[in-house]
């Protein structure tokens, strides 16, 4: 089993999206959000190369959008529409959570500096 590693970047960006959530939609939004980050994580351990992903323009970073994720969540937990996508690599041994961005962002821009 692959093992998971999220850097310290992305950790902000999930502490700063969950911030947002839970400020501008409340709580019950904030813990549907970190759920749907969460499934994310468990999909990509399983299996981080789905067909879903992409890596066209980053180099060797993938990306998973948690649009996809969030078509799969039961009534109660629903998303509409969530703008991020996981930013990662991975091998044999590990799945690398490099950044979580929003979708709307000049991707390879952001990414450049790391090697993507």
């Amino acid at each position: 089993m692959r093992e998971l590693v999220v850097s310290i970047a992305a950790q902000a960006e999930i502490d700063d999206i969950l911030w947002f959530s839970e400020t501008r939609h409340g709580s019950e939004a904030a813990r549907r959000y970190r759920l749907l980050l969460n499934r994310a994580f468990s999909d990509l351990l399983h299996d981080p190369a789905p067909p879903t992903s992409r890596s066209d323009e980053v180099g060797d970073l993938r990306l998973y959008s948690l649009q996809i994720v969030a078509r799969r969540l039961k009534a109660g937990d629903v998303v509409k529409a969530p703008p991020h996508v996981v930013v990662y690599r991975f091998d044999d041994s590990l799945v690398e959570i490099v950044r979580v961005l929003h979708a709307a962002m000049d991707l390879p821009q952001q990414l450049a500096d790391m090697g993507g």
